[in-house]
């Protein structure tokens, strides 16, 4: 009798504790949707909430492995918090990416994000909550356990039957899991080390965090559903197999601290180790307040509001049709931090597939506009491929047998139709920055550098000062696998760079495919060549490529806060 006390007094400490953290999460969670603002309280938060969805893993499976204290099968509800889990978390994850690339801020426009979102935020904390509650319940008569009875059973042949088969579907469903959590960890840790493996490498380094919990809440289930002793060697190779593959997928997460560190260092060797002084205060309102936010890589972030127009026509001619989105602030932006300076945005997608809008970061667009930019988010002529020819989601007006050169001077229409049009945007021709990921990086590196060196005038529109290269994972020179040639100067455009050339900020994944990483390194060693130190790269640990999908991701809030600045700085 004493020791059963003694559990039921253990039970009721963590059920009080589970219920009080999980108000907390609901509670700052509705904080955050009235007032999205990042601040220390929200960052404490961020690890509260972390560690509130680990402990209610923990304390729903080691307070129900089985028969609890009481004698009660709540099996049920065990496995339901585990599904539940499963399921929440990709549900949060799709709403915030949809967030991100839906154009219009509307309610109505984005009210399937938010519900994917806080239906899947407030499901996880409202059933652990909900969970320890009964269990306190359960746990309020001192007598209960003289009695067995078993919740949500019956004994009929019909319902054992369908539970052996549902019992089958889920241990095969969770072993496959099971599998590709062990996968994601390995390229987490070793990077992608083959072509095949790319799509893991971008997804498992900037949503480790988020399957790791779907892994853990894998594994718990998987070890409930096989029934082994707790003797057996094989149930404790499976749960130490689960909780290390966990562990691992934590490891970008874990290394957040450090990440910030060494952009830190890096960025101020390169700009200045007094930039934060020429940062008035008051441009600071409009920052980035930290380098990351915990609460926000789960709850997102609210699109910023701008003025967006659609499918500017600007070039028609070889078969094809070209146009760009542009995004101005809702004011105006000569009050703000980027007083109308001008932003390319040039997307990625290997020269033979992709489109601007929704695949090339449109929540970035947003979020730079309503600091007083004025935004463009172009398209140019692709070649063919038969790998991407059933891309649904490039637009077939834009294909064709383009090569390098003429994609360049396909950017370098949009630029001559921006020097002509700049009155109509208000747009400060005196200022402008490159950006683009991937072969928009190579694209963004070549347009930037060639402009700058004044040497490409047929091409380029003249009047435009390129204050800024920001290139994300750039592919240089990586076109020869696709069979697309080029002008050299055009295909490895880190030639071009000479004492011209714009102050230089790269975005670059440590775990990249083709040795990407090198491609950077090359771009920052020409610059210093020709003596020039205003470029750095900050490298994010176990990013692959295009890491910076996920707008509130570690990656890209991280490169995000220095960007803004960056481009303060030199604007």
């Amino acid at each position: 009798m004493p020791k059963i006390l003694v559990k039921l007094r253990n039970i009721t400490a963590i059920s009080y504790i589970t219920i009080t953290l999980n108000l907390i999460c609901i509670a700052f969670g509705i904080l955050y949707i009235i007032n999205p603002l990042i601040s220390i309280l929200m960052n404490i938060f961020g690890i509260i909430l972390v560690l509130t969805i680990f402990e209610n893993l923990l304390f729903i499976y080691f307070t129900l492995h089985k028969k609890n204290i009481l004698r009660v099968k709540t099996q049920y509800i065990s496995y339901g918090f585990l599904l539940l889990i499963i399921i929440a978390i990709p549900c949060m994850m799709l709403g915030n990416l949809l967030l991100s690339v839906i154009y219009s801020n509307k309610l109505m426009d984005t009210i399937g994000a938010y519900l994917l979102l806080y239906l899947g935020y407030f499901g996880i904390f409202s059933y652990g909550f909900s969970f320890a509650l009964f269990e306190l319940k359960l746990l309020s008569n001192i007598d209960l356990y003289l009695f067995k009875f078993s919740l949500f059973t019956t004994n009929t042949i019909r319902h054992s039957r369908i539970r052996k088969i549902s019992r089958k579907i889920l241990v095969t469903l969770s072993r496959i899991t099971f599998i590709f959590g062990i996968v994601f960890a390995v390229v987490i840790i070793f990077g992608s080390f083959e072509v095949v493996t790319t799509f893991v490498a971008i997804v498992s380094g900037q949503f480790g965090t988020f399957f790791s919990i779907i892994f853990l809440a894998n594994t718990l289930l998987l070890l409930k559903l096989k029934r082994r002793k707790r003797t057996t060697k094989k149930y404790y190779k499976t749960a130490l197999i689960g909780f290390f593959v966990s562990g691992c997928l934590l490891m970008p997460l874990f290394f957040t601290n450090t990440t910030i560190k060494n952009a830190e260092n890096t960025f101020s060797t390169a700009f200045g180790s007094n930039w934060r002084d020429q940062i008035p205060s008051g441009s600071n309102d409009y920052f980035l307040p930290t380098p990351f936010s915990l609460t926000s890589y789960f709850l997102g972030s609210r699109p910023k509001a701008s003025i967006i127009e659609t499918n500017t026509l600007f070039y028609n001619d070889e078969g094809i049709k070209l146009y760009f989105d542009s995004y101005k602030a809702l004011n105006g932006g000569e009050s703000l931090p980027g007083e109308n300076s001008v932003i390319i945005r040039i997307h990625g997608g290997s020269w033979v597939s992709g489109d601007k809008g929704m695949m090339n970061m449109m929540q970035m667009n947003k979020y730079f506009a309503a600091q007083g930019y004025i935004v463009f988010d172009i398209q140019y002529g692709l070649d063919q491929n038969l790998l991407f020819g059933l891309d649904p989601l490039t637009p077939e007006y834009k294909k064709g047998n383009f090569d390098i050169d003429d994609m360049m001077r396909h950017i370098g229409v949009f630029t001559q139709y921006l020097v002509s049009h700049a009155d109509e945007y208000g747009a400060n021709l005196n200022s402008v920055f490159v950006s683009g990921g991937s072969a928009g990086g190579h694209l963004a590196s070549a347009v930037a550098l060639a402009i700058a060196s004044g040497n490409y005038t047929e091409i380029f529109g003249t009047g435009l000062t390129i204050k800024g290269l920001i290139p994300f994972y750039p592919a240089n020179g990586q076109m020869v696998f696709f069979g697309i040639s080029g002008s050299y100067e055009f295909t490895n455009p880190e030639n071009l760079i000479g004492q011209n050339s714009p102050p230089c900020l790269i975005f670059q994944g440590t775990h990249d495919i083709l040795n990407y990483f090198s491609i950077s390194e090359r771009i920052r060693n020409n610059y210093r060549a020709k003596g020039i130190s205003e470029c750095a790269i900050l490298w994010m640990p176990f990013g692959g490529h295009a890491s910076d999908f996920y707008f509130t991701g570690y990656y890209n809030q991280i490169f995000l806060y220095f960007m803004e600045r960056f481009m303060y700085l030199y604007h």
